[in-house]
């Protein structure tokens, strides 16, 4: 049995995510003297508010009974706002900053003399592994650079103040999580009422700072527009309070390379729920792990590395299966992610959205099928993270950016026709050779192709299984990725290839010209390098796959049945893609034989 305590969602839910997994984090640590075993939490998005499902032995009086808690935490102290209240936990924010100082110039130096951490002795990495920043760090700069440490601050002090009081402190928790009309009005009303008879601070609000209200603004955005004015909003201390406390568990702020600006990545849990004791595991690598770069770049990689994660963890994830789960946004349906803009004297929320996960990667039965799915989402991170690498910078061209627009909306469009896949796929295709870029495997595409086969009317799968298919795509492959792999003159690159076929596939008749013009210069170069090759008396050093009428006969079927732009779209994803297991430069021995035999 399990009873439900929730947060409201109003606008965007990151606010009510944050307090949620605040008052989440705060009944765990609570709880954990009344059971010898782990609270089982687990947090809902509800749609119109986060819940939090809670084993029903868990009361308020049974809270409040084992006695009280201590912030959440810590009170940041900088060079600008002390003397630090005594009797509080205290995060000395300049002395953190001189020790990532000194942590950075060691990794550096290190790297200037050609040594790594690891092979130094045990007791020199240690020395400096000690010196890494703590995870707090990240959210400490965002509420030191974003001016909300006054309201952290302030939360922090208030609860403190609470200890004689905490027992009513937990009811009027409760009564602000019991889903009912106007809690959190009743919970502040309560508080009034404890304040005057307590001598607490009267006043019950603080100030609703955009770090963890990122869909509040300035006094002319209040809901009900009875003013114009251009101060801040204000909300029930207690929220805040919990919101801020989210930003530890559930909040992962980084800077834009290249900029000051800033964006906040927020977990979004499904309507099956996430399991919290799972979530903390996954968080605490996803957060350690994933790095700055650009602003797209970095919604992209932080979805597939989340998801990464996720699987890493996937023996935790079994005690989540209570319900059928398919795919990993059955936990997690995606990263809430905040955009601020640096004004210079000011950060302004520039956009609030939501990257989905990847739905190509299925839930796996196995730790062997988990492994296969990680190795998957590797490559898309290798590919993505790649983009732009070249040139040793992290700021996009516009070709560049055009192209992680195009992946991002793949990752959050759920459209099982994978229109934005494909355009981001032609337009790789052109960047690849152009770049010398790494290229997807065969098989990853088909992972890719094959997960939305079921919400399709016209499926995908007897296309890529069509043999005059396949044959074609390697023939595509041969003249384009495999010639520039060998880098001889024995074949041409066909540079344009892909641009060509893409830019014709508007029109059935204009693409099948198209294809049929390539195949037939296909055909005439293996033919001449055939020739030469025996008037000198040699075998051909590398033979390509031959075309016959059968194979495009079966592909004018295709393009029949479905249409031109769909074909052209997988012929050039595969034409482009390495056979799996091989390089760019070697292919299948199965179809070699085949064409031998011809």
């Amino acid at each position: 049995m399990t009873l439900e305590l929730s947060v409201p969602v109003t606008g965007s839910p990151v606010a009510a995510l944050l307090a949620a997994f605040g008052v989440a984090r705060w009944l765990e640590s609570a709880a954990r003297d009344l059971s010898s075993d782990p609270l089982a939490i687990e947090i809902v998005h509800g749609g119109d508010r986060v819940i939090l499902r809670v084993p029903s032995h868990i009361t308020p009086d049974r809270i409040a009974a084992a006695g009280y808690q201590k912030p959440a935490f810590q009170w940041i102290l900088t060079a600008k706002n002390g003397p630090a209240p005594a009797h509080l936990s205290i995060f000395d924010y300049e002395a953190e900053r001189s020790r990532n100082t000194e942590y950075f110039a060691r990794r550096d130096a290190l790297r200037k003399a050609g040594t790594s951490l690891k092979s130094l002795l045990p007791e020199q990495q240690r020395e400096i592994e000690e010196l890494e920043p703590r995870p707090e760090w990240s959210t400490a700069v965002m509420l030191n650079q974003m001016g909300a440490l006054k309201a952290y601050n302030k939360a922090v002090e208030r609860w403190a103040a609470c200890r004689t009081v905490y027992p009513e402190l937990v009811t009027i928790i409760w009564t602000m999580t019991d889903g009912q009309p106007e809690a959190i009005d009743r919970a502040q009303t309560l508080w009034e009422r404890l304040a005057k008879e307590c001598g607490l601070e009267k006043n019950a609000t603080l100030t609703a700072t955009q770090v963890v209200n990122p869909e509040q603004g300035k006094g002319a955005n209040y809901p009900k527009a009875n003013k114009l004015s251009i101060g801040g909003q204000d909300s029930f201390w207690l929220l805040e309070y919990f919101k801020f406390a989210g930003l530890y568990i559930a909040a992962l702020p980084r800077t834009v390379r290249e900029k000051k600006d800033r964006k906040t990545y927020v977990v979004v849990p499904s309507r099956q729920g996430l399991l919290l004791r799972w979530h903390r595991q996954v968080f605490e690598r996803f957060h350690k792990e994933l790095y700055s770069t650009s602003a797209i770049k970095m919604d992209i990689l932080a979805a597939l590395h989340f998801t990464r994660v996720m699987l890493e963890q996937w023996q935790e994830a079994q005690q989540s299966l209570r319900r059928s789960r398919r795919r990993p946004s059955d936990f997690v349906e995606g990263l809430a992610v905040v955009s601020y803009k640096d004004l210079g004297s000011a950060f302004a929320v520039m956009n609030v959205a939501t990257i989905g996960l990847p739905e190509w990667t299925p839930w796996p039965e196995s730790a062997a099928d988990a492994a296969k799915v990680i190795a998957a989402i590797q490559e898309h991170e290798w590919i993505i993270g790649a983009i732009g690498r070249h040139r040793n910078e992290e700021k996009p061209t516009g070709d560049e950016e055009q192209l992680l627009r195009d992946y991002r909306d793949f990752l959050s469009d759920r459209d099982p026709s994978l229109r934005a896949f494909f355009r981001f796929i032609v337009a790789y295709a052109g960047y690849r050779l152009r770049e010398q870029a790494r290229g997807f495997t065969t098989t990853n595409l088909e992972v890719i192709i094959m997960a939305q086969e079921t919400e399709r009317q016209k499926k995908f799968k007897p296309i890529i299984e069509n043999l005059g298919f396949q044959r074609i795509a390697r023939a595509i492959r041969q003249s384009t990725v495999t010639q520039q792999y060998w880098g001889d003159n024995l074949y041409d690159v066909r540079y344009g290839l892909a641009d060509e076929l893409h830019r014709h596939s508007r029109d059935k008749a204009d693409f099948l010209r198209a294809l049929s013009k390539f195949l037939q210069e296909y055909s005439q170069e293996n033919a001449r390098v055939l020739e030469r090759a025996r008037k000198q008396g040699r075998d051909v050093l590398r033979k390509r796959v031959a075309i016959t009428h059968e194979d495009i006969a079966q592909l004018v079927a295709l393009v029949d049945e479905y249409d031109a732009a769909t074909i052209a779209s997988l012929l050039i994803a595969f034409g482009y893609a390495r056979e799996t297991g091989s390089d760019d430069g070697k292919d299948t021995p199965q179809l070699e034989e085949q064409d031998a035999a011809e």
